[in-house]
């Protein structure tokens, strides 16, 4: 990124300098290393998830389903994906053990579970804001500059998005983003 007083004015790419009025942030984890130049911390933290990726011979799931079971939702007709929580890389409680046992409550618990096939289980890194809740909004001293980072963005993506596109481009302060603004923490500028 490109910073010029108190404005970002651009950001540079494999294909040279782009520039902007505005730059949005979502970039999950990475977040705080591309804020670190630009002067200020953001306190959001690598959070590990179990992803277990499965087959289907239909869809289904038609939601997401979150319960005392399991976590899961379909991706495409034929692909579903569940999350759990990671715990270590012992033998039993590793990423592998926890997969498997999650895809085996599936295949009992859900409707059509039995036609399941595991295609893979991989460890996903979430993007945690220190307080748990989102960051979105544009920064108090730096014009141009929007940030989006949350836990859970692959379910509310499309609803921030919408509200997120509303700040931007109508340049308004939409009130169901206040508890989400950088401002609630506290800490000292860098610059």
């Amino acid at each position: 990124m490109k910073k010029e007083g108190a404005r970002v004015v651009g950001v540079y790419t494999s294909h040279g300098f782009i520039e902007a009025d505005v730059i949005v942030l979502a970039t999950g984890t990475a977040l705080p290393e591309l804020c670190k130049p630009l002067g200020f911390d953001v306190l959001v933290a690598p959070s590990p998830s179990i992803l277990i990726r499965m087959k289907s011979k239909e869809k289904l799931i038609h939601t997401l389903i979150s319960n005392s079971k399991f976590e899961a939702r379909q991706l495409t007709d034929t692909t579903l994906i569940a999350a759990e929580d990671y715990m270590d890389e012992s033998e039993e409680n590793g990423p592998d053990a926890i997969g498997k046992r999650a895809f085996e409550i599936l295949r009992r618990h859900l409707k059509g579970g039995e036609t399941l096939e595991l295609e893979g289980i991989k460890v996903g890194m979430r993007p945690m804001p220190e307080d748990g809740y989102p960051i979105v909004g544009f920064h108090d001293r730096i014009k141009g500059l929007y940030l989006a980072v949350m836990h859970s963005a692959i379910t509310l993506a499309p609803v921030i998005s919408s509200v997120a596109s509303n700040e931007i481009i109508d340049n308004v302060q939409m009130k169901e983003l206040e508890s989400c603004r950088l401002s609630r923490f506290s800490f000292p500028d860098r610059t």
